[in-house]
């Protein structure tokens, strides 16, 4: 099934009016992209389930293409919050801000919210999109959030899908999906895990294409379905050399910072080494003045030695030098007092010196922690950049086998126009044959005016000629006879031409009729399908069933298994009651039905030991 070439031109937003044309072209092939992707699943499913006629499951392929689809709807453009590790916010986050819109809207966020086993938050967004999906109120929500223009400037940026008319499109071709039933598997470790890829080959090429009576239109349209399949690619590829370019900007920016983080590490060891120098200047000036210190105190005790002999010496026979050495004593205590102060303060200097030096260890020491986180620091930036560099090695493989796939296309592409220059060989021959037919019949025309003049001549010979003129007037009296003879008829073949309108009047009067006897028909067998079901009610309800109300019923009534979103309600058709899937996936024929129905397991041992009906 091709793409349709219409679809991807659509008309400029007055929000596009503000950017750049380059990148409003971009903008606006990515959602005409989306528009039509989204066109071709929802169309696909439809086409399914209209064959098939039961519900889909989670693993069914074109499913998952369209829910992927949408994440990717949702995801356009969205305003992202950088941090020095990427991105934050995701689609996920923007759905939680319409929760306060409706009561509905806000159940299914909270049961979102409540459900273990989801680590991520954009396994959280996956899971409420099949969740809505399942509840069918996928096109209501996609029409309440398109209608909040100022929530959703504050998300997205300006030229994303939900921000143009586009969304609208998207919940009008939702509707669709109402129609149909899904039995999906809320597991919550499948949605953390990385998406597959938007696989085309359910829609680029049609299983039964329509016949066409020209060999070259059949060509031109394959050869637009290529051209717009080329397209398609070349858009896909624009987007991953977008994202490596992305990548690559995220790379340096991680390179600059570890750069910057070195600097800091080399400056602050820079700072380290400079304050031990500095702790063991301090150091070596300590010891020599406590060195010093030590050596005038042992001088000062000598002399005081030395001094006191001699004063004992003397003093038998010098009674008045005993007062000059009594003064003299008297001088050296208040000395000796006044050396004991300075060393107390020397003392206090040095205790002052030993807590700033430990101060200076303690910040030494603080310093070099710091310096070990920022080398962890260092080392998780280093791990940082080898993820992206093997992330930038998978995208260019990616572009390389996209690349591949364009030149593989574009050698198809040159095979068809070679194709079609023959062709327009083949048609120039063919013109030249026709000019030589044409040449022709000019030469035949000519031909045939001679033969004419020749007639002439011949009839003018033939009326000099006098013993003709009686056959000429017999033949004359004979054409009038005729005429007379076919005036009648025309007159006849008139009358016979108004008969005929009078019976197509009378034809249409009568399909008029049909028709609406075929409405009245279609009307009585409505009337009648009505009363054969009102008939099947009654009927069940003489045989004593009572259907039950599910929303009274909490428990299953043969498991006693508490029903949930994932463990859904089924009736039994035949006692009424309320059971879960495991309990009630039995079908049978009852009296009252034309097709086999869903019965729980106790009906259908029952049922099964009875004779069909």
């Amino acid at each position: 099934m091709a793409m349709p070439s219409e679809d991807w031109c659509l008309v400029v937003d007055e929000q596009d009016v503000n950017v750049p044309s380059e990148d409003r072209r971009h903008c606006q092939m990515e959602r005409a992209n989306l528009i039509s992707v989204t066109k071709l699943c929802v169309k696909a499913l439809m086409e399914t389930s209209l064959k098939q006629g039961k519900a889909f499951q989670d693993d069914h392929p074109q499913l998952v293409q369209l829910l992927l689809v949408l994440e990717l709807a949702l995801k356009h453009r969205l305003k992202a919050k950088r941090t020095l590790l990427g991105q934050r916010r995701t689609f996920w986050t923007a759905i939680e801000t319409f929760e306060k819109m409706s009561p509905d809207f806000g159940n299914s966020v909270e049961n979102i919210q409540n459900m273990p086993g989801i680590r991520t938050l954009v396994g959280r967004g996956r899971a409420w999109l099949r969740l809505v999906l399942m509840q069918k109120k996928m096109a209501d929500f996609f029409q309440t959030m398109s209608s909040q223009k100022a929530m959703l400037k504050e998300l997205y940026d300006v030229g994303s899908v939900m921000l143009s008319e586009e969304a609208a499109i998207i919940s009008g071709m939702l509707v669709g999906l109402n129609s149909m039933d899904y039995n999906v598997m809320m597991k919550g470790e499948d949605f953390d895990r990385t998406p597959g890829v938007l696989d085309l080959v359910f829609y680029l090429s049609d299983s039964a294409p329509p016949p066409k009576p020209v060999e070259e239109e059949l060509e031109q349209g394959e050869l637009s379905q290529l051209l717009d399949q080329k397209c398609f690619l070349e858009e896909m590829n624009r987007k991953l050399e977008a994202s490596v370019e992305r990548y690559q900007s995220r790379l340096q920016t991680s390179e600059e910072t570890s750069s910057a983080l070195a600097e800091k590490v080399q400056m602050l060891v820079n700072q380290v080494s400079t304050l031990t120098s500095e702790c063991d200047r301090l150091k070596r000036l300590l010891e020599t003045s406590t060195s010093q210190l030590q050596k005038s105190m042992g001088t000062m005790a000598d002399d005081k030695n030395l001094e006191l002999e001699t004063l004992i010496q003397s003093r038998a026979g010098l009674n008045d030098l005993y007062l000059a050495a009594q003064k003299s004593l008297e001088a050296e205590t208040r000395l000796r007092q006044q050396t004991e102060q300075e060393l107390s303060v020397l003392r206090a200097v040095r205790d002052d010196k030993e807590g700033a030096m430990m101060l200076l260890e303690k910040s030494v020491m603080e310093k070099q922690e710091t310096v070990t986180s920022l080398r962890k620091q260092l080392e998780e930036l280093k791990d940082l950049n080898m993820k992206m560099t093997n992330q930038l090695k998978t995208s260019q493989e990616l572009q390389q086998r996209d690349a591949n796939k364009i030149k593989a296309l574009e050698s198809k592409v040159s095979q068809l126009t070679s194709s079609s220059r023959q062709l327009e060989k083949d048609l120039e021959v063919a013109h030249t044959t026709m000019e030589t037919v044409e040449q022709t019949c000019k030469d035949l025309g000519t031909r045939l005016q001679e033969v004419q003049l020749d007639k002439n001549t011949a009839e003018s010979n033939y009326s000099i000629e006098k013993q003709w003129r009686i056959a000429l007037k017999a033949d004359l009296q004979r054409e009038k006879d005729r005429v007379v003879e076919l005036t009648s008829e025309n007159r006849e073949y008139k009358a016979l031409k108004k008969e005929h309108a009078e019976l197509q009047e009378k034809y249409a009067c009568l399909q008029d009729t049909t028709s609406e006897q075929e409405m009245a028909l279609v009307e009585l067998g409505k009337q009648l399908s009505a009363s054969k079901q009102k008939l099947v009610d009654i009927k069940e309800q003489s045989q004593g069933q009572v259907w039950q109300d599910s929303n009274n019923i909490e428990h299953c009534q043969l498991c006693s298994t508490v029903f949930s979103v994932a463990k859904r309600k089924h009736h039994c058709r035949s006692c009424g009651g309320v059971f879960c899937h495991s309990c009630s996936e039995n079908n049978i024929q009852l009296a009252s039905s034309s097709k086999p129905v869903r019965v729980c397991d106790g009906c259908y041992a029952i049922l099964s030991k009875k004779p069909p009906v």
